[in-house]
């Protein structure tokens, strides 16, 4: 018993220390994000879809956007999922007449282990010109549901989005409700932003060297948020995103 009662001050901030490492453990549960492997590398620029409002803007003129399973850059897996998390959307391309073999990943996000929201797209088959499809990716066994660009004219963003809550943490008194959301744009799109009560504006696309996804995951303390959608001469649009903790839903 003598060394602890010579350092008194020391075995102090020896325990201060382990009792602050077990806090850590015991009260904070963070989000779950995919591991991270492999080098940091620069993506190659890609081209948005055309630059045109209605169906026209959901054709790419590069061909098919987005990721195949196991792609890789400079031997390094870029594309973020497993060939089985496309499973569901291969089954229904084959039934609406597009090529299930190509299917790609554009835009994908991961709010916890219990799968990706996504969005993918594939290819039309026996058609004289060839369009690209996209569908929404929900977790879960939510259908897959695909829209050619005929059906998209309407459209400004297609996208997946889920919202949850996490419990509280050192910084937030209060259960946090978190709204992921994976998307894309149409072609005419300049800007989309975030924003909704007590949420500062946050920008989540740009126009420029990319297929135009998008994707977020933001802490909304109360209201309604909302996706403020830019044209070339500035606001086109205001989409709702009227979610309670717990659901999911394809908005477009």
């Amino acid at each position: 018993m003598a060394p602890l009662t010579r350092h008194p001050v020391s075995l102090a901030i020896v325990l201060a220390a382990v009792i602050a490492i077990g806090a850590v453990f015991v009260f904070a549960r963070p989000a779950y994000h995919a591991p991270r492997t492999g080098p940091t590398i620069e993506l190659p620029p890609k081209r948005p879809a055309d630059d045109a409002p209605g169906a026209a803007g959901w054709r790419w003129s590069d061909g098919v956007p987005g990721w195949a399973a196991g792609e890789t850059i400079k031997g390094v897996d870029i594309s973020g999922f497993q060939p089985i998390e496309l499973q569901a959307a291969q089954l229904t391309a084959a039934r609406n007449g597009l090529d299930a073999d190509k299917v790609r990943v554009v835009s994908l996000t991961r709010p916890n282990r219990n799968g990706m929201l996504a969005i993918v797209a594939a290819p039309t088959l026996y058609e004289d010109t060839v369009t690209t499809c996209l569908a929404a990716v929900l977790q879960g066994d939510a259908p897959v549901v695909w829209h050619c660009p005929r059906d998209l004219a309407n459209a400004r963003v297609l996208a997946a989005a889920a919202m949850f809550t996490w419990p509280p943490d050192f910084a937030n008194a209060r259960p946090r409700h978190v709204l992921y959301l994976a998307g894309v744009a149409r072609g005419d799109v300049r800007r989309v932003v975030l924003t909704g009560p007590g949420v500062e504006p946050q920008t989540i696309y740009t126009r420029g060297p990319t297929w135009g996804q998008l994707a977020a995951a933001e802490t909304l303390p109360q209201g309604v948020a909302r996706l403020v959608v830019y044209g070339r001469r500035g606001e086109v649009e205001t989409v709702p995103l009227d979610m309670r903790p717990g659901t999911q839903r394809v908005i477009g």
